[in-house]
């Protein structure tokens, strides 16, 4: 993000909490400072999250970033969902694709993530761009979009969507029905001439 955009989400911050450290030296600053490595977007929906938690105390730049990638405070991962469906990975996130060493006669699986939904932008990581140069690796996970075409990405959606359709269609009405808490009687069923409309 910009730094207008980084002053924007501590104006936010200085705005929706009753305490904040903003007035003494550097703080303003500092925040401005980390929150700009991040994306805005996702920034601005971590820190949605923590006001509807709390909107007392401004939370620590550990925790904003914490919230950015999901992690809550007891450690575990919190659940992001995507708002509508994403056709192109399914609402898994990632695509796993097999490749066969010619060499070694083994096939092996990888995995690319989905740049077009809120659950696969969580599956990206890059450990060539670690800032502490004694944790960097070579290891990443590239995006759908750096092996697919168009036509390979629209090819996904329609192998999906049919999928789905297929997984939809097998599933009878009676079940639908009572997952909702209705019974459909065992042999009450109007004929067509039967029916009294």
């Amino acid at each position: 993000m910009t730094k207008n955009q980084a002053e924007k989400l501590v104006e936010r911050l200085k705005n929706a909490f009753n305490f904040h450290r903003f007035d003494e030296p550097g703080v303003y600053l500092e925040y401005v400072r980390h929150l700009a490595r991040f994306d805005y977007d996702r920034m601005e929906q971590a820190i949605d999250g923590i006001i509807e938690e709390d909107s007392r105390n401004v939370p620590a730049i550990s925790e904003l970033i914490k919230r950015y990638k999901g992690v809550s405070n007891k450690g575990g991962r919190l659940e992001v969902k995507n708002e509508q469906y994403c056709d192109v990975c399914d609402d898994k996130g990632f695509v796993l694709m097999k490749k066969t060493k010619p060499k070694l006669g083994r096939m092996y699986e990888y995995v690319l993530y989905c740049p077009f939904c809120e659950v696969g932008r969580t599956q990206a990581y890059d450990g060539r761009s670690i800032r502490d140069k004694n944790h960097r690796s070579p290891y990443y996970v590239p995006p759908i979009t750096e092996y697919f075409g168009d036509e390979g990405i629209q090819a996904l959606r329609e192998a999906n969507m049919k999928r789905r359709r297929e997984k939809d269609a097998k599933i009878p009405v009676e079940k639908a029905v009572q997952s909702i808490g209705k019974e459909i009687p065992d042999g009450w069923q109007y004929e067509m001439d039967d029916v009294p409309f």
